[in-house]
């Protein structure tokens, strides 16, 4: 507690001192220019090329500057470049393509991401850690993400607690110390229409001072029956050379989501005799109102002060401010007649949902001369405080009756309820984390590098709970927990282009679930083991991986079969139960890079097992086997400027148990299932001149119907058909 209190003070202090420090830049600026070509950014070092930008280093796993292959972790770099070849506009777009990451909706507001066979629950921006919340979260448009990085397994080091699934550091631009520019216009399948815009340069002092501004505006309909969105993005960053060796940077970015329309849950896969419904994927029994709107905003500030010895300091602040208001009306429940179309039960809901994070990271690195050998240290301190309040709202009057009478002739249109928000606090939840680490690379011979380290995490959780009038009432599932992480890691250089690797992290995390008796479960624990083999061929521009895991969990949660179908919580949650022993073991292959200076891959596949202590499956709903390929080649020749590519989104047999009936009057519990499918996508990008490309993206190219995810209230939620954009970019 004296650790976290004493960073709160400091933390507290930073915005001020980071925007005081950003204004005296604009009268006093120094001598520390960006360079042409290269800029660094949290997380990687990146190369300006004709093609994009090229990783060359990560920090992400441990902070230590580090190659790809260097890392003793499984890391994917999604660049700018690849997110424009195949229009990937939304965080969930780039982890579709991602390796061994399974993307997952539940309806068309609530997505989640897997890895390894686990929830993904550690995000970072610039490497400040921050949180997703599916449904309530807006990190989803890409516009002003320079690159997403995704670390596999554990990363307990520099994240404290989290599953052993991934973690994604979503990258911003920043300025450029050249004036550059771009704006694009997209066109697409249901009525899409996207616009953006990216200027960046210097602005005062011969380069000294730099900003960058980026926006956007998308609206669509849907594949879904009268859904559509609007989405609105804008970010703007400014960055100062204050002197020779302190740089500054603030910014402030702010995204806003305005569904309507909103699906609630899934498509129902059996009528109420027990025949299969086989639904067209335009299904939608909710009402044209319902929506569930979401708007976030990040203020952010880092400093970098260059050190004696080439020693580097960086402390870095962001503060998000995010509200979701839902108002939702669906027909989740049951099972429809098949004769009838009726029998669908109607949920509404009225909720609005405030989070207020204050995340930090700060922390020095710089190499360490040991034994007649140069190594390297990097030690610092990380975390975050958050509040999610949820308001006190009401329905007070319901003008439509709460059963659908026949959903083959539903509509839409259906008059909104009466509700109130009283704008006081129904219950907050505070969740504060606060780590202490440090890791240390030895170099004990030129072929061995060995990385130690370690972390001390505070975690601690409450629920304060308050009457309609905002008066507090009492306290509930307060928890805090301090737990090590040690973290190791060895490499070893077998040949000049092909090393082998081994490491080793501790697991933690405390979880929300609970069990039938209402009692919070105790954190998950366990061990995580990686190793295999890494190379870089072509000179370095082709990165390869093999990689074996193996994890054991305790207090790991799973839906509690033995109690009765239908069985919720007081918070109207479901029942869990710990499960001890369970062991995940999988493998992993990647290859990324080019082949040639006109041909670019990535290419990757994954598998991945959990079994309880009884040796039966658990996590049935990720795929054990995942295949991820995608690529582009530059044409020469009489077809010089067109740019072609494409890509293969394979993933086996998911399943879980769910209720279904097999009569107008029975039912039973058995498992349902997606059975294995294998989406293409194509682009194709000419280059009209120095400065306009126009591009055609084709998704889902045989319109496979599948299901993103079955068993969720006993239905499945269809994916997306075919899709076609074309956009034109140009850039100055």
């Amino acid at each position: 507690m004296r650790i976290r209190n004493t960073i709160r003070r400091e933390i507290r202090q930073l915005l001020p001192t980071i925007v005081a420090v950003t204004a005296s830049a604009l009268i006093v600026p120094g001598a520390m220019a960006a360079d042409a070509d290269e800029a660094t950014v949290e997380g990687v070092v990146v190369t300006a090329t004709k093609d994009g930008y090229k990783a060359k280093s990560t920090t992400s796993s441990t902070k230590l500057p580090l190659s790809l292959r260097e890392t003793p972790q499984s890391v994917t770099v999604i660049t700018r470049q690849r997110m424009d070849d195949f229009n990937l506009t939304s965080v969930a777009n780039v982890l579709e393509q991602t390796t061994g990451v399974t993307v997952q909706e539940n309806d068309s507001n609530r997505v989640n991401f897997t890895s390894r066979g686990f929830a993904i629950t550690n995000f970072q921006m610039d490497g400040v850690p921050t949180t997703y919340s599916s449904g309530n979260s807006t990190m989803s448009d890409t516009l002003i993400y320079d690159r997403v990085e995704v670390i596999r397994g554990a990363t307990g080091l520099v994240t404290g607690s989290g599953d052993p699934s991934a973690t994604v550091n979503l990258i911003r631009k920043q300025p450029t110390p050249t004036f550059t520019g771009s704006f694009a216009v997209t066109a697409g399948s249901w009525s899409l229409g996207r616009v953006e815009a990216d200027v960046s340069g210097p602005i005062l002092a011969a380069g000294k001072v730099r900003a960058r501004l980026v926006a956007g505006f998308q609206d669509k309909a849907s594949h879904i029956d009268f859904y559509e969105e609007k989405k609105a993005v804008i970010y703007g960053v400014l960055e100062a050379d204050v002197t020779d060796s302190t740089l500054v940077r603030i910014g402030y970015d702010y995204q806003q989501v305005t569904p309507r329309g909103t699906t609630w849950g899934t498509a129902p896969l059996y009528y109420r005799d027990g025949t299969p419904t086989s639904l067209p994927r335009s299904y939608n029994v909710a009402a044209r109102w319902s929506t569930w709107d979401r708007d976030t905003g990040n203020l952010f500030g880092v400093i970098e002060q260059k050190l004696p010895g080439d020693w580097t300091l960086r402390a870095a602040v962001n503060r998000r401010d995010s509200t979701s208001t839902a108002l939702l009306y669906y027909g989740y429940g049951g099972y429809p007649d098949r004769i009838t179309g009726g029998g669908l039960a109607v949920a509404d809901y009225y909720n609005v949902y405030e989070e207020r994070e204050t995340g930090f990271d700060v922390y020095a690195s710089g190499p360490l001369e040991l034994f007649g050998r140069k190594h390297e240290l990097v030690f610092g301190v990380n975390g975050y405080d958050r509040d999610g309040t949820t308001i006190n709202t009401a329905i007070t009057s319901r003008p439509y009756p709460m059963v659908i009478p026949d959903f083959r002739n539903w509509d839409g249109r259906i008059a909104e309820p009466v509700r109130v928000n009283y704008g006081t606090p129904q219950q907050v939840l505070h969740t504060t984390e606060t780590g202490i680490y440090g890791a240390l690379r030895l170099n004990p011979t030129d072929k061995l590098k060995i990385i130690a380290g370690a972390r001390r995490s505070e975690w601690e959780t409450k629920t304060d709970r308050y009457d309609l009038k905002g008066v507090y009432t009492s306290t509930s599932n307060a928890y805090s927990e301090d737990r090590l992480t040690p973290y190791l890691g060895v490499i070893y250089d077998i040949t000049s282009q092909i090393s082998a690797y081994a490491s080793y992290s501790d697991l933690f995390k405390p979880q929300s679930n609970k069990d039938k008796n209402n009692e919070q479960l105790r954190p998950v624990v366990g061990s995580n083991y990686e190793g295999g083999l890494k190379g870089e061929f072509l000179d370095g521009k082709l990165y390869a991986a093999l990689v074996g895991f193996y994890v054991q969990q305790d207090n790991l949660a799973e839906l509690d079969p033995t109690v009765p179908d239908g069985f919720l919580l007081p918070d109207g949650g479901s029942a869990y139960r710990p499960v001890s022993g369970a062991v995940t073991r999988g493998a992993e292959f990647e290859v990324t890079g080019e082949l040639n200076a006109h041909w670019r891959v990535s290419a990757g596949y994954t598998y991945a097992y959990t079994e309880n202590a009884a040796g039966l499956r658990i996590n049935t709903l990720n795929p054990r086997n995942i295949v991820r390929i995608y690529s582009t080649y530059d044409l020469q020749g009489a077809l010089q400027g067109l740019t072609i590519g494409g890509g293969l989104n394979w993933q086996s047999e998911i399943y879980t148990a769910a209720t279904i009936p097999i009569s107008n009057t029975a039912t039973i519990r058995s498992n349902v299932s997606q059975d294995s499918y294998v989406l293409a996508n194509l682009m194709a990008r000419y280059k009209i001149n120095d400065h306009v490309n126009l591009a055609l993206n084709v998704d889902n190219l045989f319109d496979e119907k599948y299901y993103r995810r079955v068993g969720f209230y006993n239905g499945g939620y269809f994916g997306e058909p075919r899709r076609v954009t074309v956009s034109v970019r140009a850039a100055f």
